[in-house]
């Protein structure tokens, strides 16, 4: 539909496409014309097949977005509607935030890395700090989709928390929403009842980590009572095996409750000689 080169409202020149997205989803990389910055630039096609909830879910992106500050997630800066002459005689609607470079955890994993100890824990503190702030505001905000695709080690070594088009803010909740968003093997079994409390960003952070440190997929991993088994497949200090066990807990009131209690107990249970609060990644 769209090409690169193409310039949409007179203001945003589009560059490539990023990533892999559903039909009727496009990310590309784009140029702003007035400042000559790069940005990325989401669209959703509104046809007579989408559901309501899907343009709901964009919008509510687009309004949370807004109102947040944090250095770790990439800024809100436009949202847009585009001429359905230019998008084929389907209306597109468009979603533009600031441009990080680097690579996800996914791609990483893709080209065969497998995270070590130390890399792993410094990206569940860096996440962690993104979910203290989100859980702190006034709504709260729970993402609702943690997953490798949706974290990017930028060049500055960095990790940075994309992609808020599952995001749920407390305040707009009215009763249970049985709109299911999140990832398989990444979200818990309460966000599919459409029951997330800020303990579900925890569990799909903690499922996250595990996929990391073992190159697979929680889905692909053995359960036992619904519980991931992964700590024969991994050689990591206990206390940390005892973490990412609590954090995955399938039942919400055995998880940590909050991102600040699960960051309080990973740093008391930091064993110096062994773990560097350093940045230490790399982009391969």
């Amino acid at each position: 539909m769209f090409k690169s080169g193409e310039i949409l409202v007179q203001k945003y020149q589009l560059k490539q496409r990023l990533g892999h997205t559903a039909t009727g989803h496009q990310t590309w990389l784009a140029i702003d014309k007035l400042s000559q910055e790069n940005i990325t630039l989401k669209l959703l096609a509104f046809s007579p097949q989408m559901q309501w909830e899907e343009l709901k879910l964009f919008e509510r992106e687009a309004k949370v977005l807004q109102s947040l500050q944090h250095e770790r997630i990439p800024k809100y800066r436009d949202y847009f509607d585009v001429d359905k002459d230019l998008g084929g005689g389907v209306a597109w609607f468009g979603l533009v935030q600031d441009y990080i470079p680097g690579a996800s955890l996914q791609e990483l994993l893709e080209r065969g890395k497998i995270f070590s100890e130390k890399e792993t824990y410094n990206i569940a503190l860096q996440i962690l700090e993104i979910l203290v702030y989100l859980h702190q505001l006034n709504p709260l905000v729970i993402h609702r989709d943690i997953k490798p695709s949706n974290l990017i080690l930028g060049k500055d070594n960095h990790i940075y928390l994309i992609d808020f088009g599952a995001v749920q803010a407390q305040g707009a909740m009215t009763g249970v929403t049985f709109t299911v968003v999140g990832s398989s093997g990444y979200a818990p079994l309460e966000q599919f009842w459409g029951r997330a409390v800020p303990a579900s960003d925890i569990y799909a952070l903690g499922a996250t980590l595990i996929h990391l440190l073992t190159g697979i997929a929680p889905v692909d991993l053995p359960h036992k009572d619904s519980q991931i088994q992964f700590s024969d497949k991994v050689n990591i200090a206990n206390y940390f095996i005892y973490w990412l066990e609590k954090a995955t807990n399938i039942a919400i009131e055995k998880r940590f409750q909050t991102a600040q209690q699960a960051l309080k107990s990973l740093k008391n249970k930091q064993k110096s000689d062994l773990i560097t609060n350093s940045n230490i990644l790399t982009i391969n």
